[in-house]
């Protein structure tokens, strides 16, 4: 079982906007396996990548919801302080900003405008870095920082 915590500002309150977790993402089940497999589970709930056939069931992608209450209408959207347990390298933090495309909000995050009620959708891509037999547990987790512009 590889899971990934989805740890944001919830229900955290800002002068301008309100972050509230809706639902953590968790990568679900995968089959055991060696070290060096490639998942990636997308903001659509989809898990792609190379090693995809090992995955079985139970994919979820984080969601939270973005209301702007008043003050800047841009912000900067990024996933930080990565950590794993149990033997998975973080590569990336595939976002997706309401209806846009996905894209990454690691790095240098990701540049949206603030309007109303908006939902940001995160997952994880990954890659193991040891061998995990039937039953093993692994974990990543990130902060969702909005940063306003």
């Amino acid at each position: 079982m590889l899971g990934c915590v989805l740890l944001a500002g919830v229900d955290v309150a800002l002068s301008a906007l309100t972050v509230t977790e809706i639902v953590s993402p968790t990568v679900g089940t995968v089959l055991g396996g060696a070290s060096n497999r490639h998942f990636i589970l997308n903001t659509d709930e989809t898990v792609t990548g190379a090693d995809a056939a090992d995955y079985m069931f139970g994919a979820v992608s984080g969601e939270l919801r973005v209301r702007k209450t008043m003050g800047p209408a841009a912000a900067n959207i990024v996933a930080e302080n990565i950590t794993t347990t149990g033997g998975l390298v973080v590569l990336s933090v595939p976002c997706r900003w309401h209806n846009q495309a996905q894209t990454t909000c690691d790095s240098e995050g990701l540049n949206v405008t603030l309007t109303g009620n908006r939902r940001l959708y995160v997952g994880v891509e990954f890659r193991t870095s040891q061998f995990h037999g039937g039953g093993d547990t692994a974990s990543a987790s990130y902060d969702i920082t909005v940063n306003l512009l």
